[in-house]
């Protein structure tokens, strides 16, 4: 079968694709920094043959790399940002490698990797004859703050893909059926008057805004659908107590299972900010929508294709002895709640929950909405399938030091590596099947018809780095 050519690349390239992930772990990166995992993975991608551009309108860090011509163009999709204060060593116990670090908490260094040797994978099977039509790896970055994607669609690098295949680090191996919530990152700014602490009358307080505003909207969540949330941070002003703050910003990441809810929501919560400006003196000086994204699309097609590969491939990742020793060390800090809620949460089926490793597939999950957010836009433009594969123990979550943990080991390493598989499987059948293709896109269409799609930020919006 010429499609296990495409899984026997994979393997050749697994010793470089694991060390890549590995580097990458060991020098984490937050959203739009992520300077040397975007040139390693460009050096890679260039020396494996593929036509690489590095540094996107605005976007430093994001690159595309393709090889081929013609159609179907199929694109894979990569992310490679960390998060911040989650260092972690590779080891099934508490132990910061950095005090204040970084870390892979959510698994994108494993994400991005998968893309690359899936891409790799194919562009060989097209250079020997296998397969017509164009490969594209998209690395994007600050997929944490809800960006990259989202910049990257308003100016056009998605243009005319057929396809785009995405997968996420899990617990759980299974298509995205149902889809994740919208999101929108927004940023609050206040501005002030200073004065000396002791004469603070004479002053008015942007902080105290802010946490006005803060508690305005915590009692606001009565009153708005329980779907919807909302997360915020109070930023640094930079002054003393003794000073009245002339400045304070509250960002706000607010989700909802769809945009019409949300934007309801967003309405409501800015006129909690107004009259916090009007309760303190002072002016809300600017509401900045940073990213988000729409509630993510995807098709049932693709699914089924990310299904047949992973069964193909064994059902699962294959873990080792030493893969399981790893996972019961660490599972057996959890408490029973904490292994069936972090359970849950990735759509473990009841059966399994008393496994440690998820080595089977799970074709449909039950339920109507992913509890997780993505700049996911492109799905409303373009025919988008995504996949779960396991790299952590059942009962882990993400943005957690055991993920960071699992992220940086030979469980991740082996997921990573199943994943690249399926990403590969399913371009390589898309690519020698165009009824294939057209089964994807007359779903999208017949999925879209009825949408209008609408971008969360303005044609003169640049990418931003909020700072803590």
């Amino acid at each position: 079968m010429l499609k296990q050519k495409v899984w026997s690349n994979i393997d050749e390239n697994s010793q470089m694709l694991k060390k890549m992930a590995r580097d990458i772990w060991e020098n984490p990166e937050v959203s739009l920094e992520e300077v040397f995992a975007s040139k390693l993975q460009a050096k890679v991608l260039e020396e494996a043959g593929l036509k690489v551009s590095l540094g996107l309108k605005g976007m430093p860090t994001a690159l595309i790399a393709e090889y081929g011509e013609g159609k179907p163009v199929i694109g894979i999709l990569g992310e490679y940002d960390a998060l911040e204060s989650l260092s972690q060593d590779s080891a099934p116990d508490r132990k910061v490698r950095v005090e204040g670090g970084h870390g892979h908490g959510c698994g994108h260094n494993l994400l991005g990797v998968a893309g690359v040797g899936a891409a790799i994978a194919i562009k060989e099977a097209i250079e020997r004859g296998e397969l017509k039509g164009t490969v594209r790896y998209y690395g994007c970055p600050a997929e944490e703050e809800l960006i990259g994607k989202l910049f990257m669609l308003r100016d056009g690098y998605f243009d005319n893909c057929d396809a785009l295949l995405y997968w996420h680090p899990s617990s759980n191996n299974t298509p995205w059926r149902v889809p994740c919530l919208a999101a929108t990152s927004v940023l609050f700014s206040f501005r002030g008057l200073t004065a000396h602490a002791p004469q603070a009358h004479m002053g008015r307080s942007a902080l105290d805004a802010v946490e006005l505003m803060n508690v305005g909207a915590n009692y606001l969540r009565e009153h708005l659908p329980r779907e919807v949330m909302f997360h915020y941070s109070i930023l640094g002003n930079g002054i003393a107590p003794n000073t009245v703050p002339d400045r304070c910003q509250s960002w706000y990441m607010m989700r909802a299972p769809k945009r019409t809810q949300l934007d309801e929501a967003f309405q409501r919560l800015v006129e909690v900010a107004k009259g916090a400006a009007m309760m303190t003196g002072t002016m809300l000086e600017n509401v900045e929508v940073l990213g988000g994204g729409n509630e993510v699309i995807v098709n049932q097609t693709i699914a089924d294709l990310f299904v047949k590969n992973m069964n193909e491939l064994g059902g699962g990742p294959a873990f080792t002895e030493e893969d399981y020793a790893f996972a019961e060390k660490l599972t057996d800090q959890f408490t029973p709640e904490q292994k069936l809620r972090g359970a849950q949460a990735f759509q473990i089926p009841p059966e399994y929950y008393d496994k440690v490793l998820m080595d089977k597939v799970v074709s449909k999950t039950n339920c109507d909405v992913f509890p997780v957010s993505g700049d996911a836009d492109p799905s409303w433009l373009f025919p988008l399938g995504a996949v779960y594969c396991a790299t952590w123990p059942i009962g882990v979550f993400t943005h957690t030091w055991q993920a960071t943990a699992c992220t940086g080991s030979n469980i991740g390493f082996n997921g990573m590596l199943f994943a690249s598989k399926t990403l590969a499987g399913a371009c390589y059948e898309l690519m020698t099947d165009s009824g294939l293709v057209e089964k994807v896109k007359d779903e999208f269409r017949e999925t879209t018809k009825n949408l209008n799609y609408k971008m969360n930020i303005g044609a003169d919006a640049v990418p931003k780095k909020v700072k803590l």
